[in-house]
């Protein structure tokens, strides 16, 4: 059977959604030819994060970020389930055997993959895109997927871009510093961020 679509599946806690997380969406269009990105906000994520937003507020951040653009859309798969939030049983769900799937995650994210739930059988059914976290040209990203995954690496592609040092953390970090985080996420996100003092 012929695979029609590429879909981009981008899973994240998203806390919050900023501008290096849309520009790399778009970028994964632009360079893989993908048909479109399918945002999946973390509902109850399997490892601790810090500072995590109420998973509904999270969403509609998400929701709310990528409205204007016909080649994005939020999925709440992960937000409303009880579960907790394995991308395999994700993945799952988005494998309908027709489209090809591409599965998007920063750098560092990826360092931890082999900690994943069948990371294998994530390879089997689906790309994954590594987007650039680190400086240098993925050097330590190499190594790793020749220790752990070098059977998969022809289905781990490299996504280089130049906003990969924003990041929700130093979003988080510059608010509770009453630093300015104007420019770094949409304008509708830092007005709601700022009006119900989250991240304070």
């Amino acid at each position: 059977m012929k695979k029609t679509n590429k879909i981009g599946l981008f899973g994240g806690a998203f806390n919050p959604i900023h501008n290096g997380h849309l520009f790399v969406a778009k970028e994964s269009i632009k360079t893989f030819n993908l048909n479109k990105i399918i945002f999946i906000p973390t509902g109850n994520p399997v490892f601790e994060k810090q500072e995590l937003l109420n998973k509904q507020i999270r969403a509609n951040f998400v929701k709310n970020a990528i409205s204007n653009e016909k080649n994005f859309e939020v999925s709440f798969f992960e937000i409303e389930r009880e579960a907790p939030s394995f991308f395999i049983d994700t993945l799952q769900h988005f494998n309908n055997g027709k489209d090809m799937l591409f599965t998007i995650l920063g750098e560092d994210t990826f360092m931890q993959f082999q900690k994943w739930k069948s990371p294998e059988e994530i390879l089997e059914n689906s790309y994954l895109i590594v987007a650039k976290r680190y400086e240098g040209n993925f050097v330590r990203t190499k190594k790793y997927i020749k220790k752990y995954f070098t059977e998969y690496k022809e289905k781990i592609l490299f996504l280089s871009h130049p906003l990969f040092s924003i990041s929700s953390t130093l979003i988080r970090e510059r608010i509770k510093k009453e630093k300015h985080i104007s420019y770094l996420l949409p304008e509708s996100i830092e007005k709601k961020i700022v009006e119900n003092g989250y991240y304070r």
